[in-house]
This record gives C-alpha cells, sequence and structure tokens, in this order.
C-alpha cells in the first residue's frame, strides 16, 4: 500500500466556515478556485481577514457583497438620488442581488419604496468547498475509508463528505474551474490584457 502524503488541514477541512455567513463561505470559495488555477495565494483559511473574520465571531470580514459608502456628489433629477457602493465581486449574482435588495428594503422606512424583497439563498457554496475538500484529498491518495481513518480528529467534517458522492466531485468541481478561468480571462481582457493574478488580488 502506498504511503499517503501529507495534507494541511487549511488545505481540505473547511469545518470552521459551516456557520459562517454566505459572503465569507463565497469569498473562500472563490480563493481556493483561483489557487487551483494558479494565484500561487495561500489557502484562504490561513489568510489574516479569515483569522479575524472567525475571531471576530461575526465571520464577516471584507467579504461584504455590496455596500453603501454615502451619497455621491452627482446632479440628480427629481425622485432621484446618486449614491456610492463597493462590490466585492467574490460574491455571485445571487448574493449581491440578494444583498443589494435588502439596502433597498432599508429604504422603505423614508417612503421612497413600497416593495419587500425576498431573502435568503442556499449555502451551495459550503458544498463546493466540501467537494474541493474531496478533490484535494483525492490527490493525495485518499479514499473515503482512509481519511475516515487518518483524520479522526476531524470526523464530524469527513463525515459530512460521506454524504457527497466522491465520484462526480472531481467533475463538479473541474466545472467551476473552467467558469473560473472564463471569467478571469474576461478581467483581463477588460483590464487590457493585465495578469488577473495582479488585478484580481490587488491589495491582499
Amino acid at each position: 500500500m502506498s504511503k499517503k502524503k501529507e495534507l494541511a488541514n487549511e488545505e481540505w477541512d473547511f469545518s470552521v466556515l459551516e456557520r459562517a455567513p454566505r459572503t465569507l463561505i463565497h469569498r473562500a470559495l472563490q480563493w481556493e478556485l483561483d489557487r487551483e488555477l494558479g494565484s500561487g495565494r495561500e489557502p484562504f483559511l490561513k489568510t489574516a481577514e479569515c483569522r479575524r473574520a472567525l475571531a471576530s465571531g461575526k465571520g464577516q470580514g471584507s467579504a461584504s457583497g455590496v455596500v453603501e459608502l454615502g451619497k455621491a456628489s452627482d446632479k440628480t433629477m427629481p425622485f432621484e438620488e446618486s449614491h456610492n457602493f463597493r462590490i466585492d465581486w467574490s460574491q455571485p449574482r445571487e448574493e449581491l442581488t440578494s444583498q443589494f435588495g435588502q439596502w433597498l428594503d432599508t429604504q422603505e422606512k423614508n417612503g421612497r419604496l413600497m416593495r419587500k424583497p425576498a431573502l435568503g439563498k442556499p449555502r451551495k457554496p459550503l458544498t463546493m468547498l466540501r467537494k474541493m475538500s474531496i478533490v484535494r484529498l483525492k490527490a493525495n491518495d485518499y479514499s473515503l475509508r482512509s481519511a475516515t481513518a487518518k483524520f479522526t480528529d476531524k470526523k464530524r467534517y469527513v463525515e459530512s463528505l460521506h454524504k457527497i458522492n466522491w465520484t462526480t466531485a472531481s467533475r463538479e468541481v473541474n466545472n467551476a474551474l473552467t467558469r473560473r478561468r472564463g471569467n478571469l480571462k474576461s478581467i483581463e481582457r477588460t483590464t487590457g490584457g493585465k495578469n488577473w493574478k495582479t488585478g484580481v488580488y490587488r491589495g491582499a
């Protein structure tokens, strides 16, 4: 039997994110997909941002989605207002739409908006992170059985991987990487060919 390779916990054990807000989970997934594509970054769980977010108890960190920065000074027409927003592009369309909907919801109190949006989305990115755990375990010669036997201190998280089809996990992660690779190429085109590693992680 071949000797199993050493695999750091932060490479595959995402259990600390199970109770984190969707925004942080989306950010972790995007970060880890980019690592698979060669970003050269350290594991998201080792970043200062992640440590601060988890230590704060709020779990959000700088992963925010849609944040209003205040009113802008642009001239407007009657019934209009001009606002500045910060957009976290690590969040998927559904999350950004939901958060902007929440911002609109807060405008009900001033009489500008009368319709309350539907809130809440499934925590699908956490499932994808679990599938990435499986891919990385398999890449280091672990099977479901050997991972269960080896990582006894991670029993609860490994048991959560039992619910996922290990055969199809690789295909689904590869599909996600293909979509992300296309997004990164589009980013490079819109920034005049600037390498995505520099543009996406500016200031990280």
